[in-house]
């Protein structure tokens, strides 16, 4: 049974990385690669609307970087305890690698994927009108995790997956607190 997952997993990463490859992709999924340059933005986003939105400010104060400190640490221990080596690492040249090296960690969990899914969950959840944004930057964290060769599609899935879980858990908590 897990064979054939993997099988899978291998051949939905080599149609996402080779099959889908293209020059706009090639240039557009590697920004999405680099935290630190998205840092910026999630961090103003998340000060303003702490400073505009009387009403949710104190779960986002609490909230967002609960679900960010939680995530990353599931997900820095998962990765210790499954030691899945990256699929550019690998696979070698079987896989477009886009992106500087990505080897200081494993593959499985995707961090990206994880924290993102958690803050979108809390986003998508304070913010209903506009869920459909939260989820679609989601989709393209996960579609360029996978584009750019870093990560295979379960990694992001997996990822995902938790990052829902402990959004939902967070938000479930901070109810009985609140």
């Amino acid at each position: 049974m897990v064979e054939i997952l993997y099988t899978i997993d291998y051949q939905v990463l080599v149609f996402i990385n080779k099959g889908l490859s293209n020059p706009i992709f090639d240039f557009i999924m590697p920004l999405f690669h680099n935290t630190k340059d998205w840092i910026p933005f999630i961090l103003l986003f998340w000060i303003y609307l702490c400073y505009t939105d009387k009403k949710n400010r104190i779960k986002l104060l609490i909230l967002i970087p609960l679900v960010i400190l939680i995530g990353d640490q599931l997900g820095r221990y998962i990765k210790h305890m499954e030691l899945r080596d990256r699929p550019w690492f690998a696979l070698g040249d079987l896989v477009n690698h886009l992106v500087g090296s990505s080897g200081k960690h494993y593959s499985f969990p995707s961090n990206h994927a994880l924290n993102t899914a958690s803050i979108m969950t809390i986003f998508s959840n304070l913010y209903k009108d506009y869920a459909w944004y939260f989820w679609f930057y989601l989709f393209i964290i996960m579609f360029s995790r996978v584009y750019i060769g870093v990560h295979y599609p379960l990694d992001v899935l997996s990822g995902a997956i938790m990052g829902v879980f402990i959004g939902l858990f967070c938000l479930r908590l901070i109810k009985k607190i609140i």
